[in-house]
């Protein structure tokens, strides 16, 4: 459904970044398919404002804790 972002990767959610915008079409294929877009307005708020991308693409903050690390 989302490439191998899911099945290769392990990834919660694709996103597709890009420093110019997306036609209709292809926004219109991605949300069915659960694609996240982060166009040149967010990618601004995202790198120059701070904005964590949980925060641009409206979803939960994940535990900061990572996978691979072990508490000491």
């Amino acid at each position: 459904m989302k490439g191998t972002a899911g099945p290769v990767h392990k990834a919660n959610h694709a996103v597709v970044v890009t420093n110019g915008s997306f036609t209709h079409d292809a926004m219109a294929w991605g949300d069915r398919h659960g694609v996240r877009w982060v166009d040149r307005d967010r990618l601004d708020r995202w790198a120059h404002k701070g904005r964590p991308l949980h925060e641009l693409l409206a979803l939960a903050p994940r535990d900061s804790r990572l996978p691979w690390r072990r508490a000491a």
